[in-house]
C-alpha cells in the first residue's frame, strides 16, 4: 500500500562531498523518491591538497580561489581539488519559482565544459532578484551532477544576465526552442594520438549501398602530380587536463604499431613534418609496390581487361597513365563486357566488348567496337566502329552502323551509321549513312544510296538545349508584344471615338476656369480619365519598344548562330547514284530546304544562298569545288 506522501519526513542538516548521494540515501530512508527532496546550500568549502601527502588539504577561499584558474595548478597531477558542502535536506516545493523551468546540466565527453540546457515548454516569470536565484538554482543542478561550484565560472554571470533579460522583456517567458549556454569550463585535455599509416591512394570503390565494387578492384591506382599517396601520422602523447569535478585527466601513452617499413623511389617526395610524414607524387602515373618499394610508373601493359583478370580500371584522364591492352585475337574481346577504363591514353590492339566504356585524352583501337560500347576522348582512332564515339578529332577506318559525334571526323569507309561533326571527311561512302554538319561534308567516292546529308546550325545536345531556351524566350516576347499592341489599339480607339467629346470638354473646362466658376466634379473626373488614357498609351508604347528590342536581340542570337551556314558545303567528288537527300536548315526564319541530287548533272558542291531580289533561300548546286 502506498505511503502518505512524505508524512514522516523531517528536514535535517548534513555535511557532505556528494549531495546527490545524500539525497538518494535520505529518500531511501524515508521510502520516498529522490525527486521529492531538495536542499538548501548553507556553506561551501574548497580544498587544495597534494596527492599521497600526509598533510591535510588547505582550504582555499576568497581571492585565493583565483589560483585554481592557473593552468600550472590544474595540470599538476599531484594537486587534488575537492569541495565539502553543508546542506539542509528539505522537501521539494511546488511553489519554487523554477518549478516549471526544465533546466538540466550537460557536459562534453571529458566533462571539462558544462552547459545549462532549457527544454522547450519551460515557463519562467520575471521577479526582482531572479538573477541571484537562478545562479543558485544552476549551482544546485551542478551539485546534483557532482560538479564543483563557484570556480571555473568566468562567463556564468554574463550568460545568466542575457537569459534573465529575455525573461524581463517577456515578463513570462515561454520557451519555444531549446536554450543552451555555458556554465563552467575547466582545463581541457588533449587526447593522445596513436600512430597511423593512411594509404590515401587506395580508394575503395563503393556503390550507394556502401557495398564494395567488385568490378572496379583498383588494379591500377592512378595518381596526379603532387597527390598525397601515403601519410604516416606520428604518435603524440596527449596533454593533461582537469574536469569540472576537479578530477585530474591523465593522458595515455600513444600506441606505436604502424611505423613505415617501406622505401620509395625518386618519383615520390618524402615530406617529414612535426606531426606526420607525407609521401607525395612527383609526377603523374600509377603507383606500384614491388620488393618493399613504392614507385610511380606511366605505362601499364595487360593482355586483356575483364572481370576475371583486372576488373575495371579507373586511373583517371589526368593521371598520365597509358594503358596498353595487347589481346589482338579477332574472336576475343580485349576489353571485356561491361568494363570501364579511364586513363590519359588507352591503346587497344583488339576488340572492345559490349557495354564497355573507355574514356581518355587519346584512344587507339586496333579491332572493332561493339554496338553498345562508348568511346570518349579528344583524339580517337578506330579500325572498325559499331558503337558510339564522342571526341574532338576522330579517325575511323571503317564505320559499320556506329554513331560518331565530334568536331572533325575522317573515315576511310562508311557503311551505315550516324555522324555529327563540324567537319566530315569520307573517302568511300556506301549506303544508309546520316551525316549532320555545320561546316563541310566531303565525299571522295560515293558507292551507295539512301544517304542523308544535312547542314544545320545546331549539332550538339548542349546547343539544342540553349536553342530550346532561346525559342521559349522568343515565344514569351512575341506574346508580350501582341498583348501590348492589342492594349494600345483598344485605348487609341477609345481616344479616337471620344475625340470630339474631349475637345468640347476642354473648352468647357477652360470657360469655367476663365470665369472663376466652380467646375462640375463629373467634368473633372472625365478629363482625368482622358489624361490617364493618354499617359497609359505613352507608357505602353515605351514598353512595346523595350520588348521589341529584346526580341530583336533574341533573333540576332539565332542569326549569329547560323551566320556561317552560308559558307557550309556539301561536296561529293563522285557522281550521285540512286536516292540521296540533301537538307539545309535555318533557325531564323525557321526553314528546312530539301533536295535530291540526280546523277549525271555534274553537281558536286551544294550550298545555301539567299536571292537578293526576292529574299528567298534556295539550295544551289555547282560543278566547281572552291
Amino acid at each position: 500500500m502506498a505511503q502518505e506522501e512524505n508524512s514522516n519526513f523531517s528536514p535535517f542538516v548534513v555535511r557532505t562531498q556528494n549531495i546527490a548521494k545524500e539525497l538518494v540515501s535520505a529518500a531511501g530512508n524515508y521510502g520516498i523518491k529522490a525527486s521529492a527532496l531538495d536542499f538548501n546550500l548553507l556553506s561551501v568549502q574548497t580544498f587544495l591538497g597534494t596527492k599521497d601527502s600526509k598533510d591535510e588539504p588547505e582550504e582555499v577561499f576568497g581571492e585565493e580561489l583565483e589560483k585554481l584558474e592557473d593552468e600550472s595548478v590544474l595540470g599538476d597531477a599531484k594537486m587534488e581539488i575537492t569541495q565539502s558542502y553543508e546542506v539542509e535536506i528539505i522537501e521539494a516545493s511546488k511553489d519554487d519559482p523554477f518549478s516549471h523551468l526544465a533546466l538540466s546540466i550537460g557536459a562534453n565527453p571529458s566533462m571539462t565544459r558544462l552547459f545549462a540546457s532549457i527544454k522547450p515548454g519551460s515557463v519562467l516569470k520575471y521577479y526582482d532578484g531572479i538573477e541571484k536565484d537562478l545562479r543558485a538554482f544552476i549551482n544546485k543542478r551542478k551539485l546534483r551532477a557532482n560538479m564543483l561550484i563557484n570556480i571555473w565560472e568566468k562567463n556564468l554571470n554574463e550568460e545568466i544576465a542575457k537569459f534573465t533579460a529575455k525573461v524581463r522583456v517577456a515578463d513570462v517567458l515561454n520557451v519555444d526552442k531549446r536554450i543552451s549556454f555555458e556554465v563552467g569550463r575547466s582545463l581541457e585535455s588533449v587526447e593522445t594520438i596513436d600512430d597511423e599509416l593512411i594509404m590515401h591512394y587506395q580508394k575503395a570503390e563503393k556503390d550507394e549501398s556502401e557495398k564494395v565494387d567488385h568490378v572496379n578492384r583498383g588494379y591500377v591506382q592512378g595518381v596526379v602530380k603532387n597527390a598525397l599517396l601515403i601519410e604516416y601520422v606520428k604518435p603524440r602523447r596527449g596533454v593533461s587536463g582537469r574536469n569540472c569535478r576537479g578530477e585530474f585527466i591523465a593522458p595515455t601513452e600513444p600506441t606505436i604499431a604502424n611505423a613505415p617499413t617501406f622505401n620509395v623511389s625518386e618519383n615520390i617526395e618524402v615530406i617529414d613534418t612535426e606531426t606526420n610524414i607525407q609521401y607525395r607524387a612527383k609526377t603523374g602515373g600509377y603507383i606500384t609496390f614491388e620488393g618493399g618499394v613504392y614507385d610511380i610508373r606511366v605505362e601499364v601493359e595487360v593482355t586483356e581487361i575483364n572481370f576475371k583478370t583486372t576488373g575495371s580500371i579507373g586511373a583517371g584522364i589526368d593521371s598520365d597513365v597509358v594503358i596498353n591492352v595487347k589481346e589482338a585475337d579477332p574472336f576475343k574481346d580485349a576489353i571485356g563486357q561491361g568494363m570501364e577504363v579511364e586513363a590519359k591514353e588507352i591503346n587497344v590492339d583488339g576488340n572492345v566488348g559490349n557495354n564497355a566504356k573507355l574514356k581518355a585524352k587519346k584512344i587507339v583501337i586496333g579491332g572493332l567496337t561493339h554496338q553498345s560500347s562508348l568511346i570518349e576522348a579528344d583524339d580517337v582512332e578506330i579500325k572498325i566502329h559499331k558503337g558510339t564515339v564522342k571526341g574532338k578529332n576522330v579517325k575511323i577506318e571503317r564505320l559499320e552502323q556506329g554513331v560518331v559525334e565530334a568536331e572533325r571526323v575522317e573515315i576511310a569507309q562508311a557503311a551505315g551509321g550516324k555522324i555529327i561533326a563540324k567537319q566530315v571527311i569520307i573517302d568511300t561512302l556506301a549506303s544508309h549513312v546520316e551525316i549532320i554538319s555545320n561546316e563541310i561534308i566531303e565525299i571522295t567516292h560515293l558507292k551507295g544510296e539512301e544517304n542523308s546529308f544535312t547542314i544545320s546550325p545546331i549539332l550538339y545536345d548542349k546547343d539544342k538545349e540553349s536553342l530550346s531556351g532561346t525559342e521559349e524566350e522568343s515565344i514569351v516576347q512575341k506574346r508580350k508584344i501582341r498583348a501590348i499592341e492589342e492594349e494600345i489599339k483598344d485605348k487609341k480607339k477609345t481616344l479616337d471615338d471620344n475625340a470630339s467629346s474631349i475637345v468640347d470638354l476642354k473648352k468647357r473646362l477652360a470657360h469655367y476656369k476663365k470665369s472663376g466658376a466652380k467646375m462640375p466634379s463629373s467634368f473633372v473626373t472625365k478629363f482625368k480619365e482622358f489624361q490617364g488614357l493618354q499617359q497609359r498609351v505613352v507608357i505602353l508604347q515605351k514598353e512595346l519598344k523595350q520588348n521589341k528590342d529584346k526580341l530583336a536581340l533574341i533573333v540576332s542570337q539565332c542569326t549569329n548562330l547560323q551566320a556561317d551556314i552560308f559558307k557550309a558545303k556539301i561536296i561529293n567528288k563522285d557522281t550521285y547514284k540512286g536516292h540521296n537527300e540533301i537538307r539545309f536548315k535555318l533557325l531564323e526564319p525557321e526553314l528546312e530546304l530539301y533536295y535530291v541530287p540526280k546523277g549525271g548533272t555534274g553537281e558536286r558542291c551544294f550550298m545555301i544562298e539567299e536571292d537578293e531580289e526576292t529574299g528567298e533561300y534556295k539550295i544551289v548546286g555547282k560543278q566547281e569545288i572552291d
